[in-house]
Parts: C-alpha cells; structure tokens; sequence
C-alpha cells in the first residue's frame, strides 16, 4: 500500500505548485480555508463540448478573471449567444489530503455556462469515454457527490479507497523527499484527473526528470 503523511502531502503540494508556477499552468493554493491545518489546492479551467457526435471534448484552461468575466457575460443571452456558440462547462478542481485513507483525493465542482451546478447524474454522463465504463460500473463507489472536507460545501468526489493499492503499482518504491513526493502527487493525478476532464501535461514529468527544457503546455 502506497500512502503519504499529511506533513508529505504538504511538500509534495508545495512542490508540485512550483512546477505549476514554472509551466505556467494555473494551479494556486487555496487560501480561503478556515481551518488553518487544512491544505487546498486548486484549478479551474473550461471545457468546451462538441454537440455532434464524433467530435472530442476540448479543453480550454483560463484563469479566475476570465472565468469571472465569462460568467458575467454568461446572464446575457445575446452575449452567450456570440461568445459562446457551443455549450461548455466550468470546473474548479480540488486536490485535498484523506486522513482516513492517507492520500489525496479529487473534489471537483461543475456548472454550466449559465451557472447552474451540474448534477450527479451529469456528471456521470460526462465521464470521459475511456474511462467510462469501470466508473459506471460502480458508481456510487468511485464518484459521488459529499461535503468538502475544508469548505463544507457539496462537492463531487473521485473516493480514495483503492487509492492507495493503484499508487503501489505505479511506485512501488515509497515516495522519500520532495522530487519523489511530488512525483507521488503527480502520477496520482495523472491516473485520477481525465476520468472528470483533467489532463495533466507531460511537462511535469519531464521537470521531475530534469531530461527536457523548455517544454510548455
């Protein structure tokens, strides 16, 4: 069983949000937590999704102020209608640390460009093809809707309980120091995030390596 302290979910953020920084992805800490023992880390971007048939979802990522902005325009029909001319749905990623079962776990909210939530049952139908079927195969035991555990708030959760098992094929090696912790965080979300949209770029590998320079999302 592959876990992590809380202390070593800690570095492995801490790490992983200068990678952030260095490709100049938008992963931010959040800092709207009361409990002051509590670590958040998030990222919201939107997807754009293709009404025909055949077409694949594109990821656009933006940064809170163009989301903001997006959302403004959102209540104006005539601007949804020019700006925004296929549907798209807003997520704001989650990344917090399990004590129960001592690794990280994905919260996620999602609206549409309305700013209505989605529902549990469309986020069920939103899971990406590839993954689709063991996750709907086992709904209620791999992605749900429960209380943040820092902003008790509903939020969609991928559930942590085979977490640990999975994390020990990828690494068997337990995760020592800051490069490994963080590449524990990374190879995990790497496996958690496009079920739910999330890709996550290569470059973060290739920073962990110090094998490439230069690369960008």
């Amino acid at each position: 069983m592959a876990t992590i302290t809380y202390e070593e979910f800690k570095i492995a953020c801490m790490e992983f949000l200068e990678s952030s920084k260095k490709l100049e992805d938008t992963w931010k800490l959040r800092t709207d937590i009361q409990d002051k023992d509590g670590l958040c880390i998030h990222k919201m971007q939107c997807i754009k999704r293709k009404s025909s048939v055949g077409h694949e979802n594109k990821t656009v990522c933006k940064n809170e102020e163009q989301l903001k902005e997006e959302e403004e325009e959102s209540s104006d029909p005539s601007v949804l209608e020019s700006h925004h001319p296929t549907p798209f749905t807003t997520y704001d990623y989650h990344i917090v640390y399990s004590l129960s079962h001592s690794v990280p776990v994905l919260y996620f909210n999602a609206w549409h460009a309305s700013g209505q939530l989605l529902t549990l049952d469309e986020v069920w139908e939103g899971v990406e093809a590839t993954h689709r079927e063991p996750i709907l195969n086992n709904k209620w035991g791999t992605l749900t809707q429960t209380e943040h555990p820092l902003l008790g708030r509903p939020y969609f959760q991928l559930h942590p309980c085979n977490t640990a098992k999975l994390m020990a094929q990828v690494l068997p090696q337990p995760a020592t120091g800051p490069a490994g912790l963080k590449m524990y965080l990374t190879s995990w979300l790497s496996m958690f995030g496009p079920p739910v949209g999330l890709e996550l770029s290569l470059c973060y590998f290739a920073d962990y390596q110090s094998t490439q320079s230069g690369c960008v999302r």
